[in-house]
């Protein structure tokens, strides 16, 4: 679904590039997370996957094709939800297709309610952003972020500004949500619990500048709960990736 191609980046004035060379992919309907140190560059791999940061050298594709040109091939949701609060959360949802067009309000309105739904959020449509909470805020990005009808689906830390016992229940809805739509994932947290819970394959950042993501299969399938993260090949995986992490840091 995803690949990168010896990829590397520099922003402009630093002086050693944050990628170089990488290479690495997901395939489809797979659940792959990005782990890694602070600032290593977990977030300049999303930016040049969405687009919105074009690579120096190397190439990206999606589905084996380029995607520069190409239009609607992800959905992209960063770390803040990023709801307009001028709009309802209705309006906030229904964004993508109104930017895509070729639908009636009337069929809008339906593809909203259904998505809104699908998010437990059933009847909030009318409310205002600042009348939801957090993790609702979040359901609801994330319910816009679907109605792209991308089926790849990048997710930049979207927990990060929940408190502990949201994060968990919001690590469950979301993991039920992609086994209901098996859409590709790409997620990026610095969680290593939570991308143990959730991926199929965790990749870790190697260093600075990012030359290469390590493969992390996760020794267990789906479906998963909470109580998946007490078994000890899980617990096993999850103090690797602990230990990778510090021998990485700065």
């Amino acid at each position: 679904m995803l690949e990168f191609q010896n990829v590397s980046f520099r922003y402009p004035g630093d002086g050693t590039p944050t990628l170089d060379g990488l290479s690495f992919r997901a395939e489809r309907g797979e659940f792959v997370s990005v782990i890694g140190p602070s600032g290593c560059g977990k977030s300049t791999i999303f930016r040049l996957a969405s687009g919105l940061l074009t690579p120096d050298a190397g190439e990206i594709t999606v589905n084996g094709q380029s995607i520069a040109g190409q239009k609607n091939y992800c959905g992209y949701m960063p770390q803040s939800d990023l709801l307009f609060p001028w709009r309802t959360v209705a309006e906030n949802v229904r964004l993508p297709l109104e930017i895509r067009g070729g639908l009636s309000k009337g069929e809008m309105d339906d593809e909203t309610d259904r998505a809104l739904e699908a998010v437990g959020l059933s009847g909030w449509g009318k409310k205002s952003p600042k009348e939801l909470s957090g993790g609702m805020r979040q359901r609801a990005a994330f319910a816009r972020t679907v109605l792209t009808g991308s089926e790849l689906l990048l997710l930049d830390e979207p927990f990060s500004a929940l408190d502990y016992l949201t994060r968990l229940s919001m690590r469950e809805w979301l993991l039920d949500q992609w086994q209901r739509e098996r859409k590709t994932v790409l997620f990026i947290t610095h969680d290593v619990e939570e991308a143990v819970f959730l991926s199929g394959r965790v990749l870790a950042a190697e260093a600075r500048p990012v030359t290469a993501l390590a493969p992390f299969p996760v020794p267990l399938g789906y479906p998963r709960t909470m109580d998946s993260l007490k078994e000890p090949a899980m617990l096993e995986l999850k103090t690797r990736l602990i230990e990778k992490l510090r021998r990485r840091e700065p």
